[in-house]
């Protein structure tokens, strides 16, 4: 919402009744208040004391100022409200002295007082001395030109002097430095021909009206109150003088119906007497957006977005917040994980392949889209047989890296598919695929084949097929391992027990090797159904 804060120091030009017409002319008085006083400026030039008598004989003062708020109002009334409200511009011309105006203020050569006075009988002492010997007196105000930021003082004049209120800065051209800024006080001898402020005493209430026209959307600031509707509205103020000041603001405002709706993503504006409509889209764009269309009180977008709409009505116009339009969506999503890895998406963790569907909500926007996955497994064949007195992998695409599983120890130099171990053990084959590490079971192989004895011919191992059982007499063993056809370890055991079971087992040939201190013995058995 637009917010204007409308100050009460109401500016007008407005008949009165004049305590004498022959001083100055009608078509040179300016009126304005301040804090519910009456001022004059006079905008035709006068020695000081032709200023001072003119200003008694229309029953007022040379202007007392009394703070730096009273001096700022005046300063803005010279300076901004004449020439923007009357077109008075009293810096546009080459006389000098009429950038200076005259205030109610002189000096008393023979004491060195400076006083206002706002009749013949009435002085107040404000200041005393001159240049560097200069005093403030009784807490009274002051506002002489500065230079360099220390308080300045009156310049040593042998006349009598008045004191005036400039528009511009100005400099000294001896010490060629700034001595004022515009609002500051300088003495002149008071037979300078300057313009001047008359100040008048509160005779009566002062009542001032005016209009003021608001937008939809906009508000003011009137007697401390937000005004967001059209009225009559008035403030009374009561200043310092002891008289009132009655502002009556007369407030029009230019009606508009902001309300817009979104129907089956079509966005509609309420309001059909604009006189003109235009469609932005306002995705992460700063301003109003891009223009995407004009001239319709309707607008339906083609995909997902933020959409807003600028009225214009009259004067004023008028902008909507982003509305959003969501049109929902479906996308896929092809993706591979190793297989004993986990793999996240959108928080959420997924540890085995297959296909999955999410609903998600668009960024930014309340409606839904989905989100379709196919997850699979990087296929890694981890079979090894003992073939032809060596180990060879199934695996035909893969980085391949042989171990020992005695101590998992790496096996140096054995990266190929093929290994052929130089001695005895149980080898276990880590293969890497597609970024995926994976690990055969450890497979036993012997580098002699004839060493392998049917198990019905040794005379301490039997096989008890109606318990399904292995049984060992009279064999005290550190070592136990069972093996099917391909080598692959199905069940091994460092303690000793006087049977394992078979009852597991499969219809096929299986191997039993027996670690007996040093020695190692392999047998061989068939399990049929």
């Amino acid at each position: 919402m637009k917010k204007l804060i409308l100050l009460i120091i109401t500016t007008i030009i407005v008949s009165s009744t004049s305590f004498s017409q022959d001083c100055v002319d009608e078509e040179n008085i300016y009126e304005f208040y301040y804090h519910g006083k009456k001022y004059e400026f006079i905008k035709q030039s006068k020695w000081w004391p032709h200023a001072d008598e003119c200003a008694e004989n229309r029953g007022g003062y040379l202007t007392v100022i009394e703070s730096q708020e009273e001096n700022d109002a005046i300063l803005n009334f010279l300076t901004h409200e004449l020439p923007t409200k009357y077109d008075v511009e009293l810096l546009d011309n080459d006389i000098k002295t009429n950038h200076n105006i005259w205030i109610g203020a002189l000096n008393f050569i023979d004491t060195c007082t400076w006083v206002f006075r706002n009749s013949k009988d009435s002085i107040r002492h404000f200041y005393f001395g001159i240049e560097e010997n200069g005093r403030v007196l009784d807490g009274g105000f002051v506002n002489w030109g500065a230079i360099n930021g220390m308080l300045n003082y009156p310049k040593r004049i042998p006349d009598l002097c008045g004191i005036s209120m400039t528009l511009e800065a100005y400099y000294d051209t001896t010490k060629k430095e700034k001595v004022t800024e515009p609002g500051q006080w300088v003495n002149q001898r008071n037979q300078i021909f300057n313009y001047f402020i008359i100040e008048y005493d509160c005779f009566d209430t002062i009542r001032v009206e005016s209009d003021f026209k608001i937008c939809f959307g906009e508000s003011i600031v009137f007697d401390g109150d937000t005004i967001t509707e059209a009225g009559v509205y008035s403030d009374t103020v009561e200043t310092y003088s002891y008289c009132d000041s009655i502002h009556t603001l007369i407030v029009y405002k230019n009606e508009l119906d902001d309300e817009i709706r979104v129907d089956n993503k079509t966005i509609r504006c309420l309001e059909t007497n604009a006189d003109k409509y235009e469609w932005f889209s306002c995705d992460g764009l700063e301003g109003l957006g891009i223009l995407i269309s004009e001239n319709r009180i309707l607008y339906t977008p083609t995909k997902t977005g933020k959409y807003r709409v600028k009225l214009t009505k009259g004067q004023c116009e008028y902008i909507s917040t982003c509305y959003e339009v969501c049109f929902p969506t479906t996308n896929t999503l092809d993706t591979v994980k190793c297989k004993n890895d986990a793999l996240s998406i959108n928080d959420i963790e997924y540890t085995k392949q297959g296909f999955y569907t999410q609903q998600l909500k668009q960024k930014g926007f309340d409606c839904d889209s989905t989100l379709e996955i196919d997850i699979r497994d990087v296929a890694i064949n981890l079979n090894v047989k003992q073939q032809s007195g060596k180990l060879v992998s199934s695996e035909s695409a893969g980085e391949y890296q042989w171990y020992n599983c005695e101590g998992d120890v790496l096996i140096a130099d054995a990266t190929q598919k093929e290994y052929t171990p130089k001695e005895d053990g149980d080898y276990k084959l880590e293969i890497t695929k597609k970024g995926c590490i994976d690990y055969s079971q450890c497979i036993s192989f012997s580098t002699s084949t004839n060493s392998v004895i049917d198990i019905q011919n040794s005379e301490n191992i039997r096989l008890d097929l109606g318990n399904n059982l292995i049984v060992f007499d009279n064999i005290n063993y550190s070592q136990v391992e069972l093996l099917d056809m391909n080598s692959k370890t199905i069940y091994k055991s460092d303690k000793y027990a006087q049977s394992i079971s078979i009852e597991y087992l499969n219809t096929g040939v299986y191997f039993l090797k027996v670690v007996i201190g040093n020695e190692v013995e392999m047998f061989k058995f068939l399990i049929t159904e």
